[in-house]
């Protein structure tokens, strides 16, 4: 993979596809890295997006955007990964959702930067070697 890749979090491309979001620095780079084709996606990212998908057809077109894109998989190894993060983090008394922790591990295993609008990934990356892309 190109070291120029960035994983997209799925709060970066809600920010991506919003109707005012008209000049929204995440926004921007969405559209940068797609028009680059430097997006990586993985397995909880869609899960996620499809979770807010309200019909078949804006679901087909959504699986099929999400299949051109470079794919960073949940493996074992992000697995463990993710699990001996949600320890370390606990420890210092933050409470974040398991599908980011899942999605940090995988920035974090694939050492791919990640672009997110969510700030549970601000706190992770204050406790573990998280790369956030901006």
């Amino acid at each position: 993979m190109s070291s120029k890749l960035v994983l997209v979090d799925t709060s970066a491309w809600i920010e991506f596809f919003r109707k005012d979001q008209a000049g929204s620095v995440i926004a921007i780079e969405v559209e940068r890295l797609l028009s680059e084709d430097l997006i990586v996606t993985t397995e909880p990212v869609l899960m996620e997006l499809a979770a807010g998908t309200r019909d078949k057809k804006s679901f087909r077109k959504l699986k099929e955007m999400f299949s051109s894109f470079h794919e960073a998989k949940v493996t074992e190894h992000v697995w463990s990964v993710a699990t001996d993060n949600i320890f370390l983090v606990s420890t210092k008394g933050l409470i974040i959702p398991l599908a980011d922790h899942l999605i940090a591990a995988v920035s974090m295993t694939y050492n791919i930067p990640l672009l997110a609008f969510d700030k549970h990934f601000e706190h992770m990356a204050s406790v573990l070697p998280l790369k956030l892309h901006f």
